[in-house]
């Protein structure tokens, strides 16, 4: 395997083995976006705010995960549901795009779209391998 395709595979391994630090992360992006769009919007509205709504849903759990190893799988199983709820949520920037409409709710669905979906594929990953870790460790 070459260098780099070590590294990929390594930052891969890395994050799979922190969804709790990930989960914090992307909650705190969705924060500060979901407040950023609301203040640049001329009409403010409450549905400015969706992208932080769904960021407390990453950032609480995965702080709870990631302070108490007890609570961490039904937390990160939380921010799993919340990644599907902005999925489902951010799927209506689709048609807008397709009709060519850039407007800021548009940007706004499409990039929290692209964060829930990414944080969803990387959860189904790590929930993957926590199982076969639990199986490796219950043959021994």
């Amino acid at each position: 395997m070459e260098e780099s395709e070590s590294s990929k595979v390594d930052a891969l391994s890395w994050m799979l083995d922190n969804m709790p630090i990930l989960a914090m992360m992307n909650g705190l992006f969705l924060i500060i976006f979901g407040v950023f769009s609301y203040i640049t919007t001329s009409q403010s509205s409450v549905t400015s705010l969706i992208p932080s709504f769904i960021g407390l849903g990453f950032l609480a759990p995965g702080y709870l995960a990631y302070s108490n190893p007890n609570m961490k799988m039904h937390a990160m199983h939380t921010t799993a549901l919340f990644a599907l709820i902005g999925t489902l949520g951010g799927l209506m920037a689709i048609p807008s795009i397709m009709e060519g409409d850039w407007s800021n709710s548009t940007i706004a669905q499409f990039v929290l779209l692209l964060v829930c979906v990414d944080y969803m594929v990387l959860s189904i990953m790590s929930f993957r391998n926590a199982r076969i870790k639990r199986e490796r460790e219950a043959e021994n």
